[in-house]
């Protein structure tokens, strides 16, 4: 698929420049300027390129994946990936000599190559099945559940080389009144005690096991069965108690199932953390005057300290120091009790509109949000990001629900979903279910638009 991809841009390239000449520019192909050949030497150029980057694009969208794939995500990674593409070509032209790259080909190109790959995926797919059909791999199933049918029909969609599953055993786990035909009608050779008898009668393959994990040692001694006469065997690695998908980990040798209900990518989250520094440093340098603006008419209008040092959570529940420019009076946390009556929001949060122990230049300064502006150092230090869960304080994460945790597991931001969507109108457990959404779908992308968002919200001076 990879070949026949790179193949098909260069062809889908050449055609796009027949059709410019012929029909847009009407010139003979190939196009001489000022009696060069200049174009085609750029062409040339730009085609030793093509072949290495449109696999190398659509690999990084999954195109490649052996799992199933419905049209609509073939169709829309098609015109994402020529769309990206296009913008390749486009840096590659500021590259090379403008004045004579045809920029018509970018888009000519990004027309047409959607329909090409979706036509060319289509044709090596199929050839793919039928020189797969020539020498099936054949599978047993051990289990008839949900999970059993799930692999059954992943087999049956398998892009490459589709395998024939034999049947199905039905596992220890299972009784013959609930399992036969519970989801859909199998084929049932029957109990896992035959799984003896079929591998040496059968031809098989591989067999599997969609068994949950609280039956393994059930399942292990069939394992090594599979193992004695040379079959390879693979246990399902979900468990009926934990709905994360494991990985195998490898911890200094040792193998492991990890369990994590979200994974991020380890190279993304330094970009993540990069992203973070270089943002960081330049509000640094940018906001510098108006943050020592800020501290001179704090110093100025009320007694006390500039900055307000508070102990807040961060990843994973680590405390840290978090910096603000203070808003109250000095003696504010003290006086909490006193206005508990007053306290507007659910769960274990404080929070008044118009708290009393608020200055007057501190309403102006949480109004635009200018208060904000110290934790830039934290982000710097690596206790807070750009773009995260707000950090709560540790009296606060004492009151949560068990499930309320995990908004710890990703480090604390200075914005976040909650920030951008009328925070003083959102209930205690719809922030929760905020931040834990975007956790759950944390990306670059994501944290970009709530990054921008927050530049609207700052502005509207709705950041009280």
């Amino acid at each position: 698929m990879v070949v026949s991809d790179a193949i098909a841009i260069v062809g889908v390239y050449i055609i796009a420049d027949i059709f410019r000449c012929h029909f847009w520019m009407r010139t003979p192909w190939p196009e001489v300027i000022d009696g060069r050949w200049s174009s085609v030497r750029i062409h040339m150029t730009v085609l030793a390129f093509l072949p290495l980057i449109w696999p190398a694009i659509l690999n990084a969208l999954g195109w490649y994946a052996q799992k199933w794939r419905s049209w609509r995500w073939v169709v829309q990674n098609a015109v994402g990936a020529a769309c990206a593409l296009a913008l390749s070509m486009a840096a590659l032209a500021l590259l090379l000599e403008r004045e004579l790259y045809p920029r018509a080909q970018i888009g000519l190109v990004a027309f047409l190559l959607p329909a090409t790959t979706i036509g060319v995926r289509c044709i090596s797919s199929w050839l793919g099945r039928w020189f797969g059909s020539r020498a099936s791999h054949r599978i047993l199933i051990v289990g008839t559940g949900r999970d059993a049918v799930r692999l059954r029909r992943l087999c049956q969609n398998v892009q490459v080389g589709r395998p024939s599953v034999l049947g199905h055993l039905r596992g220890p786990w299972e009784q013959a009144t609930e399992s036969d035909h519970a989801v859909e009608p199998l084929r049932i050779l029957g109990e896992i005690e035959e799984l003896g008898p079929i591998l040496d009668r059968e031809v098989v393959d591989e067999v599997i096991f969609a068994a949950p994990l609280d039956h393994l040692l059930e399942v292990l001694p069939f394992v090594s069965l599979c193992e004695e006469v040379g079959v390879t065997a693979h246990v399902q690695a979900e468990s009926m108690t934990c709905h994360s998908i494991p990985e195998i980990a490898n911890f200094h040798g040792v193998p492991l199932l990890a369990y994590a209900p979200t994974r991020h990518s380890a190279e993304w989250l330094a970009i993540k953390r990069a992203f973070d520094l270089l943002v960081a440093s330049v509000a640094i340098v940018a906001t510098g005057p108006i943050m020592l603006i800020c501290a001179a008419v704090i110093k100025l209008t009320s007694p006390g300290p500039v900055l307000f040092r508070q102990r807040r959570s961060g990843l994973n529940g680590r405390e840290f120091l978090m910096l603000k420019f203070r808003t109250m009076d000095l003696d504010a946390e003290k006086k909490q009790a006193e206005f508990a009556h007053l306290n507007e929001s659910q769960g274990p949060v404080f929070k008044i509109t118009n708290d009393p122990r608020v200055t007057a230049i501190g309403r102006l300064l949480r109004r635009w949000s200018l208060d904000e502006l110290p934790q830039l150092f934290n982000v710097v230090k690596g206790d807070m990001s750009i773009v995260g869960p707000r950090p709560p304080i540790p009296s606060e994460v004492a009151k949560y629900d068990r499930w309320q945790r995990r908004r710890l597991s990703m480090r604390p931001g200075l914005t976040c979903i909650w920030q951008i969507s009328g925070r003083h109108r959102v209930g205690f457990e719809e922030w929760m279910r905020m931040d834990l959404l975007y956790i759950d779908h944390w990306s670059l992308r994501l944290d970009l638009l709530i990054f921008f968002k927050t530049f609207a919200t700052v502005l509207s001076g709705s950041g009280a």
